[in-house]
């Protein structure tokens, strides 16, 4: 994919949005962190970065790395409370009890604007649970602030989701907003690359 980003981009993979806004956004930057579970499909090599992009092993909410330890700190956390034992989503990239999932991303956002020198990456989808609007990019803008950029993902088309047997109680998670935050000046700006 070439220098293209738009604020709503239709299908477009996550790994195509994120080489996107690593070049036009931050291209100022060398190395970038995935706090990411799981290796799943934040980035990936196969679409060029720019970027000498490393997988961190550790809990996110607590990393063991120094602070401003690299350019970029990305961060794709669960999305979803309460995955089943069976569900490929816990399999790929963890769970938490409903109760503990807002104070596990914001604690990774914080860890995340920590070890980032140049800025952050954080990939949520709000979506409803046990009946109440899980508002993860309130999470987001609770920690890091009023972000840099927004890149909103649209996957399909329909908000109506074809697995409910009985009429439809919210709109289908088709997306996900992708907030990018520089440390310091939020204004934007030419910057060296």
């Amino acid at each position: 994919m070439g220098a293209a980003l738009m604020r709503y981009m239709v299908g477009v993979s996550s790994a195509e949005i994120v080489a996107a806004i690593l070049c036009i956004l931050f291209p100022d930057a060398r190395t970038a962190l995935d706090l990411t579970p799981g290796r799943g499909c934040f980035w990936s090599e196969a679409v060029p970065t720019g970027v000498a992009v490393h997988f961190s092993e550790h809990d996110f909410t607590a990393l063991p790395y120094a602070d401003d330890s690299v350019d970029i700190a990305l961060f794709d956390p669960p999305h979803l409370a309460d995955a089943g034992q069976r569900s490929i989503m816990r399999q790929r990239f963890g769970t938490y009890p409903s109760g503990d999932l807002e104070s596990a991303v914001r604690a990774g956002c914080r860890e995340a604007q920590r070890v980032a020198r140049i800025g952050t990456v954080v990939k949520v989808c709000d979506h409803v649970h046990e009946q109440r609007l899980q508002y993860m990019s309130g999470w987001v803008v609770a920690e890091l602030g009023t972000p840099y950029e927004l890149v909103h993902q649209v996957r399909a088309r329909s908000l109506v989701d074809p697995k409910w047997h009985e009429p439809q109680l919210s709109a289908r998670n088709n997306g996900a907003t992708y907030f990018v935050h520089r440390n310091g000046d939020q204004r934007h700006s030419r910057r060296a690359a």
